[in-house]
């Protein structure tokens, strides 16, 4: 197969870009793939103190998360994740795992 000039430049052209391209997204990737290994890192930890505490092991799984995710992340709980901190409140604390934003006053009021 030949080749013309301008067909051989567009080519090279292209496989620049598409490489740049790579290691532009690569280097955007990157924080937020050190923020993932951080919150499983920091989730793990909270995990164990959360089960040692008196929660069941999944619901410890499904707390720490969110925890994990709102101090790393800064990520408010999901619906389900924030009416399991509620119902476990009090072992939350007692593992020193509560944070006093970590519930909107809204949705305390509601799962009363």
């Amino acid at each position: 197969m030949f080749l013309s000039a301008g067909t051989l430049q567009e080519s090279q052209h292209l496989s620049f870009s598409h490489s740049s391209t790579r290691q532009l997204d690569a280097r955007r990737l990157e924080p937020r793939q050190q923020r993932n290994r951080e919150v499983k890192k920091v989730g793990v930890q909270y995990w164990r103190r959360l089960h040692q505490n008196g929660i069941p092991l999944l619901e410890a799984r499904q707390i720490a998360a969110a925890i994990a995710k709102f101090d790393v992340a800064k990520r408010p709980p999901t619906g389900e994740q924030a009416a399991l901190i509620i119902r476990y409140s009090p072992l939350i604390c007692r593992a020193q795992l509560w944070r006093r934003d970590l519930l909107p006053t809204s949705s305390l009021g509601q799962h009363r």
